[in-house]
């Protein structure tokens, strides 16, 4: 059904507005026109009821009725008016229409008792005579005061209505007139009003259908114009933003498909949406028209990826997972895109098969050089120890720094190792861990070096969390190489360690009161032979492999560390793991 137009409602609201408005008038201008022609019709009827009472006062006093009737008949022609001559009694004694002396007694006649008390009766009312409604006037007839009768005066108010009648009908024709030239005056003000205004909404949908060239041409300075004018400014904006977006979608699309990592965005039914070149490769498509709308499962049917989405999609933090693919391995980054229309998750798939190659071989060389040096170091060790019992004391002072370099060289060996079999995941084997018992045990290793240095321990750990599933030996190793550092590093204060949970993770806290690690190096601590004061390093005998392990041994475990530290105040190592409990398995 064609809707109705705005000129055509506008001219609807002009038609209500006006047949309303002229009706109202109409009706209250002929009930005012009825009351003032009544009125004016009474005060016709009273003032010749006046002027036949100055007639006939001298004929009721002479008792000359006949006459009387007479003179009322002539007079009552003449003026076209019902006149009635009342005795004081009621008895009619003239009247201008019937016989008297066959009219009834009118002693009870509302207007006649109104006028026998002095007053000018007036009554609309049915007349049982003459068988008609009348408008009835009547005015007592005196002598010296004295009421003798009455004169009644009276007209026919199917004559008066007949006049009214024809004065309604004229008001009603002016009406008629008057509407329809406002009608026609309102037909063309709204075409008027209008036709600028279906020009503006013709534009605004050709706009909308992305012609942006289209404009409106108005000369007026009023709301329309101004409506018309922004409708201009829009349609230019409109297309300075559509060519913007358009050559910043050409240039974002030219980056997409330029990337060597495999890109695919999901919408949050877990369906592809937009891919790059990269990534058709990556599933052995040939064009995106083979993945699109097609979820994520159905085109990479893999363990990993599934839980890197669905881990990004329930936490709404970006994730990073190692992925293996067929013979290839990929670094896969996840991160989740909040949109009005809902959310998406961009998954990043960047090919690190060679590196994982490269880091292979490096672990295997290292592993293999770790395990060739091991055994002549410990034979120096033994020879240099067989010496050292045989030497004088200056050959001892050789001797001993032979063994302590060779002590070094084991140990930054035995580092290596255990950083190679950390790297290729080798040797993890997960178990129940009481967290409190293991922590205890190590403490005695370190007892003699806190007491040298008079240094307090303080270990925080609820008991709900101190049974964790984990590798026992890597955790070991990972509290004795923080508590190690800790205690090198600290001279005065205090070593505090707190376990807390963290929505579904144990938190390990490992906090000293010592030098501090500078700003720019923190970030680098983490790497492998890093150390930032050198000559303390080498004094006391580190490798640089310590913190590093730590970090091989948390990522092993799916967990995070970080660092917070100020020079002079100490440090705080934040360790993240998850929390399986005992029983549940790390996956």
């Amino acid at each position: 059904m064609r809707r109705m137009g705005i000129m055509w409602k506008q001219f609807f609201r002009y038609f209500l507005i006006i047949v309303l408005t002229t009706s109202l008038i109409v009706f209250f201008a002929s009930r005012e026109i009825k009351k003032h022609y009544l009125n004016t019709v009474k005060l016709n009827l009273e003032e010749q009821a006046e002027l036949i009472e100055n007639v006939v006062t001298g004929l009721i006093v002479s008792g000359n009725i006949e006459e009387l009737d007479t003179l009322v008949k002539e007079i009552g022609k003449r003026i076209n008016t019902r006149i009635t001559i009342i005795r004081k009694d009621g008895v009619v004694i003239g009247d201008s229409e019937k016989n008297p002396y066959k009219m009834e007694n009118h002693s009870t006649r509302p207007e006649i008792v109104q006028a026998l008390q002095g007053k000018i009766g007036t009554k609309i009312r049915y007349s049982s005579t003459v068988k008609e409604k009348m408008l009835y006037v009547a005015i007592p007839i005196k002598e010296n005061d004295k009421i003798l009768g009455v004169v009644r005066t009276s007209s026919f108010i199917p004559e008066i209505k007949k006049s009214l009648g024809t004065v309604n009908k004229k008001i009603a024709y002016l009406a008629i007139v008057l509407t329809i030239v406002v009608l026609l005056f309102s037909i063309v003000s709204s075409r008027t009003f209008t036709k600028p205004i279906k020009e503006i909404a013709n534009a605004a949908e050709k706009i909308k259908n992305g012609d942006f060239a289209t404009r409106t041409f108005t000369k007026r300075k009023d709301e329309i114009g101004k409506l018309s004018n922004a409708i201009n400014e829009m349609a230019r904006g409109l297309r300075s933003s559509f060519d913007r977006l358009t050559a910043e979608r050409e240039e974002l699309q030219a980056i997409i498909s330029s990337m060597v990592e495999g890109l695919v965005v999901l919408n949050r039914e877990g369906k592809i949406v937009l891919s790059n070149r990269n990534f058709w490769d990556v599933v052995g498509v040939s064009d995106e028209t083979q993945l699109h709308n097609k979820r994520y499962w159905e085109v990479l049917q893999n363990v990993d990826i599934d839980k890197l989405v669905k881990s990004v999609s329930q936490s709404g933090e970006p994730k990073t997972r190692e992925i293996q693919l067929g013979e290839k391995v990929y670094f896969g980054t996840c991160a989740l895109v909040p949109e009005d229309s809902g959310k998406k998750i961009i998954v990043v798939l960047h090919d690190i098969t060679e590196l994982k190659q490269v880091e292979r071989v490096k672990a295997d060389f290292v592993a293999n050089v770790a395990h060739e040096l091991r055994t002549p170091l410990t034979a120096i060790k033994g020879f240099a120890e067989t010496l050292e019992e045989e030497a004088d004391a200056g050959q001892k002072r050789f001797l001993q720094i032979i063994r302590s370099n060779t002590d070094r060289l084991i140990n930054i060996v035995s580092d290596l190792l255990l950083l190679s079999n950390l790297e290729t995941h080798l040797g993890i084997e997960i178990k129940d861990v009481d967290l409190e018992v293991m922590i205890k045990d190590i403490i005695k290793i370190f007892e003699k070096q806190l007491k040298d240095k008079e240094l307090d321990f303080e270990l925080d750990i609820p008991e709900k969390y101190s049974h964790i599933k984990a590798d026992p030996f890597l955790l070991e190793q990972m509290f004795i190489n923080l508590i190690d550092n800790a205690i090198k590093y600290t001279e005065e204060g205090q070593i505090a360690i707190k376990i807390s949970h963290h929505e579904y993770d144990i938190k390990i806290e490992v906090q000293d009161t010592g030098i501090g690690i500078p700003k720019e190096d923190i970030s680098r601590i983490f790497e492998r032979f890093y150390v930032v004061d050198k000559s303390r390093s080498r004094k006391l005998g580190g490798t640089g492999l310590g913190l590093s392990i730590v970090k091989h041994i948390v990522l092993a475990h799916n967990g995070k560390i970080d660092v917070e530290s100020k020079v002079g105040e100490g440090s705080k190592f934040i360790i993240t793991i998850p929390y399986y409990g005992v029983g549940e398995s790390l996956a």
